[in-house]
């Protein structure tokens, strides 16, 4: 995880910018310019803002919510990095964030948290332990694996409701 600059006071921030919670944008007050640059990876959309460079989505979030978003990490619902509308903004701690990534592309079975154990012939099912730190505690152990995906899928509303509704 990268380390997060502080924000700027949200009065600087009223002041130089205007934003709209309904369509996402970020306009320049001064220039009238719509924040639309990416950064170096095509991902985020950028702002230059007192000689430093900001991610959008945060001063989004910080302007529409007034809440510093401080050392949390503000997710896309929908996973689109481009889409700043407030409604699609939240905040998360890097540990909630990584619920909301995409599968894997060496994952076999095509769902979070449900593999095929080999040695026992069976399909298993898994979520992150809430109590444990890295730890992982198995829901469902057994031939199907339709039956694996919905344990996992019934962990996930039963451990994780706010993140998973």
């Amino acid at each position: 995880m990268t380390a997060i600059n502080p924000l700027p006071p949200l009065k600087d921030l009223e002041e130089h910018f205007r934003y709209s919670p309904y369509t996402g944008e970020l306009k320049n007050w001064y220039s009238g310019n719509i924040a639309k640059r990416l950064d170096s990876k095509g991902i985020y959309i950028q702002v230059d803002f007192q000689n430093k460079v900001w991610q959008a989505h945060r001063i989004c979030y910080y302007l529409g919510t007034k809440e510093n978003p401080g050392i949390l990490q503000v997710d896309h619902k929908d996973r689109c990095t481009t889409n700043n509308r407030l409604e699609n903004l939240r905040l998360r701690t890097n540990s909630e964030q990584q619920h909301n990534t995409k599968i894997r592309s060496n994952c076999k079975s095509g769902h979070r948290g449900v593999i095929f154990d080999k040695k026992g012939n069976k399909w298993r099912a898994y979520i992150a332990d809430p109590e444990k730190k890295g730890g992982k505690k198995f829901v469902y152990r057994g031939d199907s694996k339709d039956e694996a995906v919905k344990a996992r899928e019934d962990a996930e509303k039963k451990y994780y409701p706010d993140i998973y509704q």
